[in-house]
Parts: C-alpha cells; sequence; structure tokens
C-alpha cells in the first residue's frame, strides 16, 4: 500500500470560500469542516497510521498519511472517518442541541451535506478513496486505478447533466451545476 494522501485543491477551496460568502454562519461551517478532517486524523490513530503530514495554508489544506503497514479495511476506515464524524456530530447536535433552533439546524445540514458529498465516488472526494480501497482488495493496482478513475469521471459527468436538465426545467440547480464543472476540472488536472 502506499502513501495516502487528502488534499483540498481548487475544486474545495473555491466550494468552501464561496460557501462561506453565503453562509449564514460561516464558523459553523468552518467547524464542520474541521470535524471532517479531525475524523480522518482520529481513525488514523485507530487504524496505526501515521500521520506524515499535516498543512493548513492559505488556501489549502493536506492531510498525508503512511499507509504502508495497513490492511485496505483499515485505510478504508481512515478514508472514512471524516464522514463518520460528521454525521456522529450531526446526530449529537441534534440530541442535544448545542445552539439555539436554527444555528443547531444549519450545523446539521452542513454535516450531513458534507459527509453525503464525501461518499460520492469521484478520486478527489472520500467516497473515490473508498472506492479505489475496495477494488483493490479484489484486483490489481492497474485495475483498481482505472476503474475508480472511470467511475470518477462518469458519476461527474452524470451530476453536470442532471444539473444542466434542473437549470433546462426547473430553473434551478445552479450549485449542483457549478460543483460539477469545478469537480470536471479537478479531475480533468489529477488525471494528467
Amino acid at each position: 500500500m502506499e502513501q495516502l494522501s487528502e488534499k483540498t485543491g481548487f475544486f474545495a477551496m473555491l466550494v468552501t470560500v464561496l460557501s462561506l460568502g453565503a453562509s449564514p454562519h460561516p464558523f459553523l461551517l468552518i467547524l464542520a469542516y474541521l470535524i471532517h478532517e479531525l475524523g480522518h486524523i482520529v481513525f488514523s490513530r485507530i487504524a496505526g497510521a501515521k500521520i506524515k503530514k499535516f498543512r493548513i495554508g492559505a488556501l489549502h489544506l493536506s492531510l498525508s498519511y503512511d499507509c504502508s503497514n495497513l490492511t485496505y479495511k483499515r485505510e478504508m476506515l481512515v478514508q472514512a472517518g471524516g464522514i463518520i464524524f460528521n454525521v456522529i456530530f450531526a446526530a449529537l447536535v441534534y440530541l442535544l442541541p448545542f445552539f439555539n433552533g436554527e444555528r443547531s439546524t444549519f450545523f446539521i445540514v452542513c454535516s450531513l451535506s458534507l459527509a453525503i458529498m464525501n461518499l460520492y465516488p469521484v478520486t478527489i472526494l472520500d467516497g473515490g478513496g473508498l472506492l479505489k480501497s475496495l477494488l483493490l482488495q479484489i484486483s490489481s493496482g492497474d485495475v483498481a486505478e482505472k476503474v475508480t478513475k472511470t467511475v470518477s469521471f462518469i458519476c461527474t459527468v452524470l451530476m453536470w447533466l442532471v444539473a444542466v436538465y434542473l437549470q433546462i426545467i426547473f430553473a434551478s440547480g445552479f450549485s449542483i451545476f457549478f460543483i460539477s464543472v469545478l469537480l470536471l476540472v479537478e479531475l480533468c488536472f489529477s488525471i494528467t
């Protein structure tokens, strides 16, 4: 196994900046992102992965793990850690409201949206890493890589088509369209 690297790129940073500008509670949105990353860190410790690099820059956040001693199942646990933490914290805020009604609802929606979006099987998201780790359990590295890239591209194009349909028929879905275009751009640069 290789070094697992998770790095927010142009796509994530642009979505974050745009989300913060449109957000009624930017601190809660940032908190949901930080909880997601904390989940990766905690589950990397649980799985036995060593964190090689954690860096917060002006326009990115990067985490790199040494997964050379991990099974694919443990690597999947590390990749799913952020999603798991977002769901757990959303449930905690729902069951034990830490904020008033509107803030509580906003945090829950942000956390669950982040978790769901990261399940999408695109290589630059956690879902793509989960898919690749799953495929590595049943196939060679080259096959897993090719299938993951193909699925990533197809899923992103499908998202784009749904967004275009929503724009044409209902004059809505611009955010999905925007995200799909950014995913396509990010995929094109990561494939080369």
